[in-house]
């Protein structure tokens, strides 16, 4: 496990996965053959989430910048349809399976197993009859035998932005859920006009840090072509992110520079995709060196295995610290008490009862401060939600305003056309200025959870100071132990593996920072860098870690409600430009007043505030009551043993013990593997 961070593919990521979660396996066994049932069902629950994951990468970019070749690069052979036309017209995600085959899904719900061969009939535009069906088409998902989708990989094939409007919008609400995403772009013709757009307004300030750019078609230029022409693509999609997190977070916050230390330059490699299929395809090694393609891999696997990866095996390293605490802790419990006399253990028992009461008392007073906070976070965020409608109002007139026309435009062959590009153009607009204020506000929500995670730290140092308590409430005198026992084996173990002589406490105050949230860095430090948002979420039960849910909810609102079907007077006879842009505003005012009356975007906030805070609340609730509720169960049992003057049988003595051995050895060797991971993330 001390080589766990080493690992630079994904067989050995996922060998260390393996080999966390088969402790974990044996720490859950340990678990109910000793009665504590809530920290075995916090195991299994833990092995599970763990078992279902997989990564998904998406291929993004505008049509024929070569996506459907690339990810035939990545299989290895050629799987999806590519054509010199514009080809995808569908999502398209290939999974590992030993047989080739595709599940087709229609819009309707319906689905069909359809021959790998047809594939190009369902879901390109190579053909009348293959567009007309793929529209009815959700997804296909291919299945099929590659080694990189072996490792728990999925690809996403995205049909090219920019080519259908739809199709666009579709790509980009799968982007917050994946865990990378392969930005593709032509060296032959660099960021066009919509690439620059769509960086600028349509990239989610979070999503940057897990975005591999690659510029394909490689082979046609220089060497010294090549390497100025990814200079230049780097250059501006550094600008671009840059200045978008300066608008999201404020230039001179101390969330903008974690977020510049984080994210770092883009990710751009210069890759010759068909050169890398032809060379793979063929056993070219040579040739496959000259694509330089497998630069390109190493890249997207250190992102998914040592980036996004580094996250699941932190979930791991502190299920198995907190686990093992429980276990040893109540070995502890178990021997000391059974050596006291009844007097004495019952008045360590009624003290003990008491702390956990109290425990409970300040955790109660910790959720009306938590409440304290979101209604603080609501308030500080209203001067912003005052503005909403006024800001989207005022964008829609400035683009009026600026719009160009001539007295040749009020003509009635010429007007439609105007009103057409007109209402499209306010569409945009206002939807860009939607999108950077939710991030704006999410954003505020972001800080304001860390913040208060780093301060429930206090609570967090309170509890498992009381948790300690109740263990030395049954302390026996090291002269009264007997020789060889249970709690002499685990303090040998402790010295013996890292030195410092510590019990179970050592290792939960030196390994297990902000455990009730994840992590010290799996939460709070989350929250700075902004990766992998969904994923850790999810996993931790906290609403809205990123920008994603507040911005697809409001902006998708907003562009499904904003429809441009108003009336405007026909001016035919009107010459005055200005006139009819004053109709044209009135016009638009009126259905922006109909919108704010039928969509309460303030609410909308309120409620993605109080989420995230109560994602807080029940992961406290949760990880101490697993510890609190199995501590007490642990001194009832022993209560009932001393009420009953029942004593621990030899077999039971050597489980313990065998059970302590294990755990104290396994404790010393993920701290090692925790400490590691956490000065990875920092």
């Amino acid at each position: 496990m001390e080589q766990a961070l080493n690992y630079g593919s994904y067989s050995a990521y996922k060998q260390t996965v393996s080999e966390l979660t088969e402790s974990l396996a044996q720490l859950k066994e340990y678990s109910e053959d000793i009665g504590l049932e809530h920290t075995a069902k916090s195991i299994g629950e833990t092995i599970e989430k763990i078992a279902k994951e997989h990564f998904e990468v998406a291929i993004v970019g505008e049509f024929k910048r070569g996506k459907s070749t690339l990810i035939n690069a990545l299989l290895g052979q050629e799987v999806l349809p590519a054509d010199v036309l514009p080809a995808t017209a569908t999502l398209n995600r290939v999974t590992y399976s030993e047989s080739p085959y595709v599940i087709v899904e229609y819009k309707n719900g319906e689905s069909e197993k359809v021959d790998i061969n047809k594939l190009a009939d369902y879901v390109t535009k190579l053909s009348y009859e293959s567009e007309k069906t793929a529209e009815t088409v959700k997804q296909a998902t291919v299945y099929y035998d590659t080694d990189f989708c072996k490792n728990n990989v999925d690809i996403i094939d995205t049909p090219g932005l920019n080519d259908d409007e739809q199709m666009t919008n579709v790509t980009l609400s799968i982007l917050p859920e994946i865990d990378a995403a392969v930005f593709v772009i032509s060296a032959n013709s660099p960021f066009s006009q919509f690439e620059k757009e769509f960086l600028e307004k349509k990239m989610l300030t979070s999503d940057m840090g897990r975005i591999i750019f690659a510029v394909n078609c490689f082979g046609t230029f220089s060497k010294e072509d090549e390497d100025r022409i990814v200079e230049t693509v780097e250059k501006r999609i550094g600008s671009y992110v840059m200045e978008k997190a300066k608008m999201v977070m404020g230039e001179d916050s101390k969330e903008f520079a974690v977020y510049k230390r984080k994210i770092g330059k883009p990710k751009v490699i210069g890759v010759y995709a068909k050169k890398a299929l032809m060379a793979k395809e063929s056993g070219d090694a040579a040739m496959l060196e000259e694509s330089n393609f497998p630069t390109f891999e190493r890249v997207l696997e250190t992102m998914l295995t040592q980036e996004r990866g580094t996250i699941t095996l932190q979930i791991l390293a502190n299920k198995i610290i907190s686990s093992g605490s429980e276990l040893i802790n109540s070995i502890i419990i178990r021997e000391n008490s059974l050596m006291m006399e009844t007097d004495e253990f019952m008045d360590k028992y009624t003290a003990a009862i008491e702390e956990i009461d109290d425990i409970r008392t300040k955790k109660r007073a910790e959720f009306v401060r938590i409440n304290d906070a979101a209604n603080k976070v609501f308030e500080g965020l209203q001067p912003i939600l005052d503005s909403y409608w006024v800001q989207i109002e005022d964008t829609a007139m400035q683009v009026i305003d600026d719009y160009p026309m001539s007295a040749e435009d009020l003509k009635k062959d010429k007007l439609k056309i105007v009103y057409s590009k007109l209402t499209e153009k306010i569409k945009e607009s206002i939807e860009n200025r939607a999108q950077l204020i939710c991030e704006q506000i999410q954003n505020e929500i972001n800080v304001a959870l860390s913040d208060e995670a780093e301060r429930l730290q206090s609570f967090e140092d309170e509890f498992f100071a009381s948790v300690s308590r109740i263990q030395e409430m049954f302390s026996v005198p090291q002269k009264h132990s007997r020789n060889g026992g249970v709690v002499d084996q685990i303090i040998g173990v402790a010295i013996g593996s890292v030195g410092t002589g510590g019990l179970f406490i050592g290792f939960r105050e030196a390994g297990i920072k902000g455990a009730l949230l994840g992590g010290a860095s799996g939460f709070v430090g989350f929250c700075a860098t902004f990766y992998a948002a969904a994923y850790l979420a999810g996993f931790l039960g906290i609403a809205a870690a990123g920008p994603v849910t507040l911005c697809l909810m409001a902006v998708a609102g907003l562009a499904g409600t904003f429809t441009g079907k108003f009336s405007v007077d026909k001016l035919l006879t009107q010459e005055r430009i200005d006139k009819y842009k004053a109709n044209f505003k009135q016009s638009v005012k009126k259905q922006f007043h109909e919108m704010k009356i039928n969509s309460d975007f303030t609410e909308t906030v309120r409620q993605q505030v109080f989420a995230s805070f109560q994602g807080l609340k029940s992961k406290i609730e949760e990880e101490t009551e697993i510890i609190l509720l199995d501590t007490q169960k642990t001194l009832d049992s022993l209560n009932q043993l001393k009420a009953e003057k029942k004593s621990m049988s030899d077999n039971e003595k050597e489980k313990l013990q065998t059970i302590a051995e294990y755990t104290g050895a396994l404790l010393a060797e993920t701290y090692n593997l925790h400490k590691a991971l956490t000065d990875n993330m920092e």
